[in-house]
């Protein structure tokens, strides 16, 4: 399918009963033309994923762009904690080619915006599934992926 417009988020799979309410640390940014993969930040709230982290928790569930509140906790948000669910996110970095089916990759974020980078593998904290939507143009500019579980890094809370 072609577009140029995209809304991004999850796509397929996964239990609903892992969906879990967080509150959001300080003036974080969810885009909808981004993803929404999550991260706990140093005061148990959530942040938008960025390159380098490891310990990616789930995935917000917006679907509009929202600035929090400027006050931590502030705000609140849905995340999906299953590793089974799919999500469509855009390529950030990099180009698909159909043999990066099932193979590892990082996230990051680019203008704000959170998606994936074909071109590194440091963390591999997604699992690349699929190519998404195809552009006007040709290009592939998503793919569904979903969080990795074994390469997750949990923390212990001491």
């Amino acid at each position: 399918m072609a577009q140029d417009n995209l809304q991004y988020g999850r796509r397929d799979g996964g239990p609903r009963n892992k969906i879990f309410t967080f509150p959001v640390g300080a003036s974080e940014v969810f885009k909808k033309k981004g993803g929404g993969f999550v991260t706990i930040d140093a005061n148990g709230r959530v942040e938008i994923a960025i390159a380098g982290d490891v310990d990616v928790i789930g995935y917000a569930l917006l679907n509009e762009d929202r600035t929090a509140s400027a006050t931590e906790g502030g705000d609140t948000v849905r995340v999906d904690l299953s590793t089974e669910s799919v999500y469509e996110v855009p390529i950030n970095t990099g180009t698909w080619a159909d043999t990066m089916r099932g193979k590892l990759c990082d996230l990051s974020v680019v203008s704000g915006i959170q998606g994936v980078d074909l071109t590194a593998s440091g963390e591999d904290v997604v699992q690349l599934i699929d190519k998404g939507t195809t552009n006007t143009a040709g290009t592939v500019v998503s793919v569904l992926c979903r969080l990795h579980a074994r390469t997750l890094v949990p923390a212990g809370v001491v």
